[in-house]
C-alpha cells in the first residue's frame, strides 16, 4: 500500500465542533481507502499565562493577568472601534481539571454587558461540556486582553450561529452591577444596507499568529440565500478573516456593526477557523497546549448579517433566556428510499461484488456472513471503500449495525468521491451524532457540523440514506431528516461507506442491503 503523508487536517471539532475555535496536523495513508488523523485539542491562545484550575473553580484574578480599565487615549480608535471587541474564553474539564477550552470573539452591544457572538463560541459541543465562559476585554491594541467576567448565554440558536451572553459576575464570583459597568460598545448598524463593494472592518482575536487583536479590511462580495433566512443569509467578503475572529465584529465604513463573521459561512482563501486541541497528539500523555490543534468549520469569509441577530438581542435586553440546539422539525422527513430507478444494489452475500477486501494494521474491510464489515483497529483513525461507478446525482441506503461498540466511533456514506482529497461523508455516531463534511483539496471542512439527535438510534441496527443530487446533501436515518445542506464543491464522483474511531479503538460496523437509485 502506497503512503502519503499530508500536513492537511481532519475536523474533529463539535467532533466538531467546531469551533470557531480551532489549527492541527494529520496524515492521510493512500491505498483503498485509508485513512490515518491525527487530532488535535481547542484551547485559548498559548500566549494565554492562564493557571489551569481545579474542577469546579473559578479562575483567581491574582493569577491572571493584572487588571486594567478598558479606555482608550483619545485619537487612538480612528473610528474602529476596537475596544467593543472581546475575547470569550470557554472553560471546560479538561483530563478531570476544568481549564480554558477553546477561545472565540465577541462584540459588546451594551453598556450593561451584552455581548453578541457565535453559539458555537458558548455552547457545549460533543466532546466537552462549558462550565463557564469569561470575557476578557481589549485594553490596547498591542496587548492581550484581560479575563475580567464571568458570562452567561441568554440568547443561542445553533442553526443561525448567533448567541447574546450577558456579563453575570466578576471573576471572584461577585455580582457585577450591571447599571453601573459602563462598558465600550459598537453602535448597531444596518445590514439590509449594504451594496456591493461597501468597505467592511474586520476585528477579532485570532487563535494562531498572536494574542492581540486583529484588524482586517475587505469589501462586500457579495450576497448567499439559505432557506427561510433569505436572500441575505450571508454577506459574502473579501477580507481576510483570521482564525478565532468568529464571533467577533463586522463593521461598516461608519464603524457600526452590521455583522458577525460565521463558521457556515465558507470561502477559499486558506483562512483556518479556529482550533480546538482534543487529542494527545504529541503522545505525551497529557491534553495540554503542546498538543496540535485541529482546523473546525473550514474558512471564514461570510458575515451573518445583523438583522438576523436582531430577534435574539431583543430577547436578551429583555432578559429572556432561549437556547436552540436545532431547528430542525421532529416530523421532517428523511430522503426518500424509493426513487425510480434503481442502479446499484449488494447484499455482500457474494464476495466477488467488487468491494475491497484487505487488513491493514490500523484497520480491517470484508465480507463478513452476508454483511459487508469495516474494523478501524487505531484510535483516530477512519477507513472506506468505494466502487469504482461514478454518478453525478443519486440516492444511497444501507442498513448498518454496529458489531464492536467503542461509545464514540463514527460511521456512513461518502459520495462524489474523486480521490482521498475531494469528497463528501454522510455520517452519524455511536453515541446518537450526525454531520456532513468534505474533503476539499487537501483540506477538511464541516458543511454541517456534529449535532446531536435522538432520532439516531441507539444500540440498535438502522438504515441511513444519503442524498447528493445537484448541490444538495441529505442525510437521513430510518424515515427521518438530519441535514439537509447546500455546497458546490463536486459534481461527480465515485460512492463508498466509511467508519472511524476517536478515543478508543476496536471499532466494527457491519452494512448490509446496499441500494444506489437515480434520484
Amino acid at each position: 500500500m502506497q503512503q502519503r503523508r499530508s500536513q492537511n487536517s481532519w475536523i474533529v471539532c463539535g467532533v466538531i465542533a467546531l469551533v470557531l475555535v480551532c489549527g492541527g496536523a494529520v496524515a492521510f495513508f493512500g491505498g483503498v481507502g485509508l485513512l490515518a488523523y491525527i487530532g488535535g485539542q481547542a484551547t485559548a491562545t498559548p500566549e494565554m499565562a492562564v493557571r489551569v484550575p481545579e474542577a469546579g473553580e473559578t479562575p483567581n484574578p491574582a493569577e491572571l493577568p493584572a487588571a486594567a480599565v478598558a479606555t482608550i487615549a483619545p485619537g487612538d480608535t480612528a473610528g474602529v472601534p476596537y475596544k467593543a471587541v472581546v475575547q470569550i474564553i470557554a472553560f471546560a474539564e479538561i483530563e478531570g481539571k476544568i481549564q480554558p477550552a477553546w477561545t472565540g470573539s465577541g462584540s459588546i452591544i451594551s453598556t450593561d454587558g451584552l455581548v453578541l457572538t457565535n453559539a458555537h463560541v458558548v455552547l457545549s459541543d460533543r466532546y466537552y461540556q462549558v462550565d463557564h465562559l469569561v470575557v476578557a476585554l481589549t485594553v490596547k491594541p498591542d496587548q492581550q486582553p484581560v479575563p475580567t467576567y464571568v458570562a452567561r448565554i441568554l440568547q443561542a440558536d445553533r442553526q443561525l450561529d448567533i448567541a447574546v451572553i450577558r456579563v453575570e459576575t466578576d471573576l471572584d464570583g461577585n455580582p457585577v452591577d450591571r447599571a453601573r459597568l459602563n462598558l465600550p460598545t459598537v453602535q448597531m448598524g444596518d445590514s439590509a444596507s449594504l451594496s456591493l463593494g461597501d468597505m467592511l472592518t474586520i476585528i477579532g482575536y485570532p487563535s494562531i499568529g498572536g494574542a492581540t487583536i486583529t484588524l482586517t479590511r475587505g469589501e462586500v462580495a457579495g450576497f448567499t440565500a439559505e432557506g427561510s433566512y433569505g436572500n441575505r443569509a450571508f454577506i459574502k467578503t473579501s477580507a481576510t478573516i483570521s482564525g478565532g475572529n468568529s464571533g467577533g465584529l463586522a463593521a461598516n465604513a461608519n464603524g457600526q456593526i452590521i455583522g458577525i463573521p460565521t463558521q457556515l459561512g465558507y470561502g477559499g482563501d486558506d483562512q483556518y477557523v479556529d482550533c480546538r486541541r482534543l487529542v494527545d497528539t504529541n503522545r505525551d500523555g497529557a491534553v495540554d497546549d503542546k498538543d496540535s490543534c485541529v482546523p473546525a468549520g473550514g474558512f471564514i469569509n461570510a458575515l451573518r448579517p445583523l438583522t438576523l441577530a436582531q430577534p435574539l438581542i431583543d430577547a436578551a435586553r429583555r432578559g429572556e433566556v432561549n437556547i436552540k440546539e436545532s431547528e430542525k422539525s421532529e416530523q421532517a422527513q428523511a430522503p426518500t428510499e424509493e426513487p425510480s430507478q434503481v442502479v446499484y444494489q449488494d447484499d455482500f452475500s457474494d464476495p466477488n461484488s467488487g468491494w475491497d477486501e484487505e487488513t491493514w494494521e490500523a484497520g480491517v474491510v470484508r465480507y463478513q456472513d452476508g454483511e459487508y464489515e469495516m474494523t478501524v483497529k487505531k484510535t483516530s483513525w477512519m477507513v472506506w471503500s468505494n466502487l469504482n461507478e461514478e454518478y453525478s446525482d443519486l440516492a444511497i441506503s444501507v442498513d448498518t449495525r454496529v458489531i464492536d461498540p467503542t461509545g464514540g466511533g463514527d460511521y456512513g456514506l461518502i459520495c462524489r468521491y474523486q480521490d482521498e482529497d475531494n469528497f463528501y461523508a454522510l455520517e452519524v455516531s455511536e453515541d446518537g451524532y450526525f454531520s456532513v463534511w468534505k474533503r476539499d483539496q487537501g483540506e477538511t471542512v464541516m458543511i454541517s457540523d456534529w449535532e446531536a439527535s435522538d432520532a439516531i438510534p441507539v444500540d440498535t441496527p438502522f438504515r441511513i440514506v444519503a442524498v447528493c443530487s445537484g448541490n444538495h446533501l441529505m442525510l437521513g436515518v430510518d424515515g427521518k431528516l438530519l441535514a439537509d445542506v447546500t455546497d458546490d464543491s463536486f459534481t461527480n464522483g465515485k460512492f463508498g461507506m466509511l467508519a472511524g474511531t476517536y478515543d478508543k479503538s476496536g471499532l466494527t460496523i457491519g452494512f448490509d442491503n446496499f441500494t444506489v437509485y437515480k434520484p
